[in-house]
């Protein structure tokens, strides 16, 4: 395989928390500055409510007064005490009047003086309005007469009406320059909150455009990648440029695929050893079931012609050297089979513990799956609490009324792009949890492929223990072929004792017939399950194992496989 190269980049998890880390201090700066402009625009509306206070209490100020000279007048006219009302209540409030209006205006040092100005003008009229009262309640008319026609108390009155008309003047003035400031404050606020809108969700899309394209490549990619090997197909590469933890999960990915092909690739190696070694022990078994059958025959010949014994023994004794050439060569055959068995035995348990770990290594990729999973719920879990917030910033928007409307479209953006972030997090799930799937599809796969492993180990070690019996029984025919011939050499013993050695002769080769028929049966189930663990290993497509491999040194692809391309780069 084509090992992957790996370039430096920025992982996924920092590309988030710099994209949303921009936004929130954009957000910050905006609710800075919000907060700035509300207080300004605050400040404003106080003093312009300050302003109309201050005017308020000047009219009342005049009205005041002019309610006692009311109140006077009445008197004067009627000289009935009930017509001083208005001027019993203006005396009872004048002073009030004056000292709301001292409290209100103690930051400007020359309303102040008009307004001490106003004060003694307003004491004044008060003294005349009492004189003339005093004078009709003592029954000197013509002297309050006289003392209203010198004019004193109107004068006193056109005096205050113009100190306080001037006072009204000042204030007015301030009211529209502060008026003017309240708009700008107005208008800065009204900026400031279509700006920070426009900026923050110009960032928030691009972080969002940005992550999404991310996510998609490296996602698409290790679907592919996952696709291929649940395929059976070993031999795509994939170069990944990036460091993130869908990149680890493809290398990760990438490399089991190598250690598995390697593990396959001497499986498919062994399975055809397996398969050639069976078929020349099977070979081997029809040429010595071949011979056994020939000595039978040649021992019965023996027995029914045992007076021809002494004409042929010296052919009996030729037939008997090539019996026993055959016998160890047999014997040769069956320790080249056992060596054989031995090997295939090793191989097969070693194919067993790699199963095991291409099984462990899959548990290992499903947990980090579980691990992507759960960073996927805390980001939908931060998304439900952004949508939270973003509700109750629309309630609180709400309460303020015309002054939260900006804010209120800044808590709609945020909770919409909240909802966005909800929906980009069930898809990520999904993919994951599609991953998961397979990941545990390939897991069970592996776990029948252990069991089926393990079974042919149980009947490699069936068959050795045959071919261990088949040996020593071959090797007991050496003893009973020597004894043959010193029966031969010692026939003048008796053709009765010749009969009775060819009749246990002829009964130990029906007794190896036997046994060879047994093993040629077991060597035909194992040649049989040599050629299905072949077939299910044809299965698989795998290239070149290379010299870094954990496994085999060296593979073969299965026949029909055909090369594929290898997959883009993440």
């Amino acid at each position: 395989m084509k090992p992957s190269t790996t370039h430096q980049g920025v992982k996924i998890n920092q590309l988030v928390l710099s994209g949303f880390g921009i936004v929130v201090v954009l957000t910050s700066i905006a609710t800075v500055t919000a907060q700035f402009t509300t207080r300004t625009l605050d400040e404003a509306n106080r003093w312009v409510a300050h302003t109309y206070a201050v005017i308020a209490e000047l009219r009342d100020l005049e009205k005041t007064l002019v309610d006692a000279e009311t109140g006077q007048r009445g008197f004067l006219y009627t000289d009935k005490a009930r017509y001083l009302e208005p001027y019993d209540a203006a005396i009872n409030t004048v002073d009030d009047g004056f000292a709301e209006l001292k409290t209100l205006i103690a930051d400007n040092p020359e309303q102040l003086e008009r307004l001490a100005t106003v004060e003694d003008l307003a004491d004044q009229k008060l003294e005349e309005l009492a004189a003339t009262i005093d004078l009709t309640r003592q029954g000197r008319e013509d002297a309050a007469y006289e003392l209203v026609l010198s004019d004193l108390g109107k004068e006193i009155m056109e005096d205050i009406r113009a100190q306080l008309a001037e006072m009204v003047a000042v204030e007015q003035q301030l009211l529209a320059e502060r008026d003017q400031s309240a708009a700008r404050a107005q208008a800065l606020a009204t900026w400031v909150h279509w700006l920070s809108l426009v900026i923050i969700s110009g960032v928030a899309i691009g972080v969002s455009i940005i992550v999404m394209r991310a996510l998609q490549r490296s996602l698409q990619t290790a679907f592919r990648v996952a696709e291929r090997l649940a395929e059976g197909d070993f031999t795509a590469t994939t170069e990944v440029k990036s460091t993130d933890e869908i990149g680890k999960v493809i290398n990760k990915m990438q490399h089991t695929a190598q250690r598995l092909a390697g593990l396959i690739g001497g499986g498919q190696q062994s399975s055809l050893a397996v398969t050639d070694s069976t078929t020349h022990i099977a070979a081997s078994g029809k040429q010595l079931e071949a011979t056994l059958r020939e000595q039978t025959a040649t021992t019965l010949e023996t027995a029914s012609t045992a007076q021809q014994i002494a004409a042929t023994v010296q052919e009996l004794v030729a037939t008997m050297d090539q019996v026993a050439a055959l016998s160890q060569g047999t014997a040769t055959a069956a320790a080249s089979s056992q060596t054989s068995l031995a090997e295939m035995k090793a191989t097969m348990a070693h194919l067993s513990q790699a199963t095991v770990a291409i099984a462990n290594r899959l548990g290992a990729i499903s947990e980090r799956a579980n691990g992507i999973n759960a960073a996927v719920t805390t980001i939908a879990k931060v998304a439900d609490q952004t949508n939270l917030l973003s509700l109750n910033a629309a309630i609180e928007a709400e309460k303020a009324g015309e002054f939260g409307a900006g804010f209120a479209v800044v808590a709609r953006e945020i909770r919409r792009l909240a909802d966005q972030t909800a929906v980009a997090t069930l898809e990520i799930e999904e993919m994951v949890g599609d991953m998961q799937s397979a990941v545990s599809s390939g897991v069970m796969e592996m776990d029948k492929f252990s069991g089926e492993v393990n079974q042919s180990v149980a009947d490699v070690v069936q068959v050795s223990g045959q071919v261990t019996q088949i040996m020593q029984q071959v090797q007991e025919l050496s003893p009973r072929f020597e004894r043959v011939n010193e029966g031969m050499d010692s026939q003048a013993m008796g053709a009765q004792q010749i009969s009775e050695a060819m009749a246990q002769l002829s009964g130990v080769s029906q007794q190896t017939s036997d046994a060879l028929e047994s093993i040629n049966t077991a060597i035909a189930q194992l040649n049989q399950t040599a050629q299905r663990l072949q077939q299910e290993m044809g299965h698989f497509k795998v290239g070149a194992v290379t010299a870094g491999d954990d496994a085999s040194p060296s593979a073969h692809p299965p026949r029909g496989a055909r090369p594929r391309s290898p997959l883009p780069a993440v």
